[in-house]
């Protein structure tokens, strides 16, 4: 916990979480675009992965992502809110209206770069908990998309066999005619 007041016009290490952007396999389907969904009745469907399709597009096997990164930047304090109570706060203000809590601000770059690799390890901490819900409720995404695309199915079978006795029917009147 950082215990040092700073005053308007110094200057400030924040501790804070980067970002890198970069591609990642699919977490669901592996880079394969595709996963198998076991139906009640036992019968397996391959469908199109709907995590690493974007809208519209077809599955990629690929993500885009990023990665967390410690971070660490100077912040010249243009003014500063303490709050007396059970226990002292420190709101710290600078360029642009940002305001910054005091277990954030550091004298040193070294001291707010290890305070924001705890925060990388929270935060990838609490993704990875995100992430294994995310999994177990995308297969119930998973599940109505094959039920959708097996209904699909069905009925476009059926409209193809209407289809073809029309078309029967059409050619039958014509031999009739000549």
């Amino acid at each position: 916990m950082n215990e040092k007041l700073f005053n308007i016009g110094d200057t400030a290490w924040y501790a804070r979480t980067g970002f890198q952007d970069i591609q990642a396999t699919c977490p669901v389907c592996f880079g394969n675009k595709s996963v198998t969904v076991i139906l009640g009745n036992g019968d397996e469907v391959i469908v199109p992965c709907s995590y690493c399709a974007l809208g519209y597009d077809a599955p990629s096997g690929i993500v885009k992502c990023y990665r967390i990164q410690p971070a660490a930047t100077p912040v010249t304090i243009t003014g500063r809110e303490i709050r007396e109570g059970e226990k002292t706060e420190v709101t710290y203000y600078g360029p642009g209206a940002h305001f910054y809590r005091s277990h954030t601000l550091f004298e040193s770059f070294a001291e707010a770069l290890a305070a924001s690799k705890e925060l990388c390890e929270k935060e990838l901490h609490d993704r990875e908990t995100c992430a294994e819900w995310i999994k177990k409720d995308k297969t119930k995404s998973f599940a109505w998309n094959a039920g959708y695309h097996l209904t699909e199915a069905r009925r476009l079978r059926e409209q193809i066999d209407y289809h073809e006795r029309m078309a029967l029917v059409c050619k039958s009147r014509t031999k009739e005619e000549k």
